[in-house]
This record gives structure tokens, sequence and C-alpha cells, in this order.
């Protein structure tokens, strides 16, 4: 598990530490950085799921994305690099520093390091093979890459999907939804099963799931040789793939295309965890399109999920109060802005907070308090 997250110089994060536990939760105003906290650690960890082979697998264009993306993620106006740092419970550190080329020959520096404080294990590229198969080995058994960052989008939950994958898997924005609840039916294993029962917790009426054919219309390119040269074609063909619709009680089954945003996010969510779950669960927008009472009966899911799940943890975003009044002090973390960038600080770190935790939940106590005290002192 990861105690802990530091960001320095990315984007609004000038220097920022996230202690992190099971279930962790931000709040904050709009455009403060809570969403730029999952980016930096997905950012990070995802390096660990790279296969090794060159330096492609820590060149900018592979892990940031395009060519000058480094410049893009440094802290605005005066920082020249920015590092990502994660810490495991035995005090490991898997780290990234990633600096912009002051001049534009210059290459983007990148300089990663493992292990605990004293003792790591450095890589700086340009690097071979051998070297990166012998740094990338401790990530790897640690499993810092088993993360997926998850901003779940109900158009792209509801439809239908083929997969020439042996096991399928949901997308960050829930793509192949319908591809997995078809292999989960025809698994058998129990895992639709727990996933109906979850569902139908969360959204009251919902009953069973089903998975059914669906042609599904796929544009690919052709290569086409005539005469010595090579030409690109797409074509169009039809094959068959997934749909699927969930049972309602008194309304009979309903397609996907017809159920809520707040039940598709909810089974969507439902089934990253409940199949073949990653270790780290990066999720924006944890409330979205859910009624109050969903929110808390979501929360509760979670909290049985990682009961079930020693391994897993979840950190999310969230702008309801409804949602944080299921949680405890301290798995909000409430960020502000500052004059040099954001700031964050657990609830429980709040002057009042033991003694109003006596009478306030945490989302009572967050609308009250608000985030100006997270400041106070930091500047």
């Amino acid at each position: 598990m990861l105690t802990g997250a530091t960001f320095k110089n990315f984007k609004l994060l000038r220097d920022v530490s996230l202690p992190l536990g099971r279930l962790n939760v931000l709040v904050g105003p709009n455009a403060v950085g809570k969403s730029t906290v999952l980016e930096g650690m997905h950012y990070l960890l995802q390096l660990a799921a790279a296969k090794p082979g060159g330096s492609a697998t820590i060149h900018s264009e592979a892990l940031f994305r395009g060519k000058g993306a480094v410049d893009d993620l440094v802290a605005k106006p005066d920082a020249t690099e920015l590092e990502l740092e994660a810490v495991l419970e035995d005090g490991r550190r898997f780290a990234l520093r990633a600096g912009v080329a002051k001049d534009e020959p210059e290459p983007e520096r990148f300089h990663l390091w493992f292990g605990k404080k004293g003792h790591e294990i450095q890589l700086v590229p340009p690097s071979n093979d051998q070297e990166e198969r012998l740094f990338f080995r401790g990530p790897r058994e640690a499993k810092l890459g088993s993360v997926v960052r998850l901003k779940l989008h109900a158009e792209t939950l509801a439809a239908e999907h083929y997969s020439e994958e042996e096991i399928p898997g949901v997308g960050h924005d829930g793509e192949g939804l319908a591809s997995v609840l078809q292999y989960l039916q025809g698994l058998r294993d129990g895992t639709l099963e727990a996933i109906e029962r979850d569902l139908a917790t969360i959204v009251p009426g919902a009953r069973r799931i089903r998975a059914l054919p669906a042609r599904v219309r796929r544009r690919e390119k052709q290569r086409i040789s005539l005469d010595g040269q090579d030409f690109w074609a797409e074509q169009s063909r039809d094959v068959t793939g997934a749909r699927f619709e969930v049972e309602w009680e008194g309304l009979g089954w309903v397609p996907a295309g017809q159920l809520s945003e707040g039940t598709l996010l909810a089974l969507g969510l439902i089934t990253v965890v409940r199949f073949d779950a990653p270790r780290l669960v990066l999720l924006d927008d944890l409330d979205k399109a859910l009624h109050p009472v969903a929110q808390r009966k979501l929360v509760a899911h979670l909290r049985g999920v990682l009961d079930a799940t020693p391994h897993l943890q979840i950190v999310a975003t969230s702008h309801s109060p409804f949602l944080l009044d299921e949680l405890r002090m301290e798995e909000v973390f409430v960020m502000s802005r500052g004059a040099r960038g954001s700031l964050l600080r657990r609830l429980d770190e709040h002057p009042t907070a033991q003694k109003r935790g006596a009478y306030l939940r945490p989302g009572e106590l967050w609308s009250l308090v608000g985030e100006g005290w997270v400041s106070e002192g930091r500047e």
C-alpha cells in the first residue's frame, strides 16, 4: 500500500504532500488542483506498468503524451523541473524528476529513483534495456503499476462494444463495459451476481443485468499494394459485439441507453472494483449524478469492497457534503489556493475539528469552515 504522495512544481501543486489511507477524498473549489493530484499520481505510477525496451519507456512522448508536454506541466512562471513521488508502507520511494529544456536542442531531462532513503536505485536516461529492466524490477514487484484513473462518461458506459481481447476491461472513460459484462455472464464465477447486488443496494429498483449480442460497426485501415506501392484504405465492417440491459422492478428490462447517468456511473465503478480490481483507483467526481441517499450507499458499498480487498486503495474527488458525511475526518482532504499555488490539509487538522467533531459530521464541518483555514500559517 501507499502511505503518501508528494508533488513539487507540478501545475498548481508547488509543494503538496498527501498522506494516504484506504479511502481518501479531496474536496475544495473548482480549479484548485484536485484532479491534478490524481493526474500526477497516474503519470508516475503508470511508469511501473510500462514494458521495458529502450529509453522509450521513459521518453517524454511516451510518458507525458506529446513533445514539450513537460513544459506544459511544470509550474509557471519560474519553475524549471517537476517532481512526483509515491511512498510505500516499508519506506521505499518511487519518484520521477522531469526538467524543462533551457535551449531548444537540449532534450528534456528525466531522473527516476526507487528504494529507501539513502539506498535508492537510480535511472538517468539515456539508458539501455538492461538498466531499465533492473531499475523497474522493484516497482513492478511492488505492483505500483496496478493503477487506474477513471473519469467515467454515461454515454460511453452505455455504448455497444466489441473487444478482441481474451479478457476485456473497462477503459478510463467507461469504454468496454458491455464487453466486460458479457464476459462475466459467460464466466459464471459469481462476480456478475455480486455486481447486481451492489447496484441494487445503491440504486433501488435495479435487479438483474444481462448482456446480449449486438452488431457493432468497426472502421479499420487496410493496406493495399499496387504496382509496388502501399496504400491505406479505410474500410467498415460489422462484427458481433455486446450490449447490456438492466432489469427494473415493475418495468422489466431497460436498455443501457435508457438508464440514468447515476445508474451507469455507479455500475461502471462497481464493475471496475469488483472485476480484476487494481491496487489503486483514482476517481474524478465520486458523487457525480447520484442522489444524496445513493451517495451515502455508495460510500458504504466502497467500504465493504475495501474490507474484502485488503490491497485496494481509493483516491477520489468530490463536491458533496452529503458524501463527506459518510466519511471519517481523517479521510477528507481540503484543498485551497494560496499565493504560490495549491495547498492541502486533512479536515481533522482544523483547529475545531476535535471539539466540533463530537456533534458535526465531516460534510457539515466542511460546509461550516470552508477552505480559508488551509492556508493559515502556510504562507
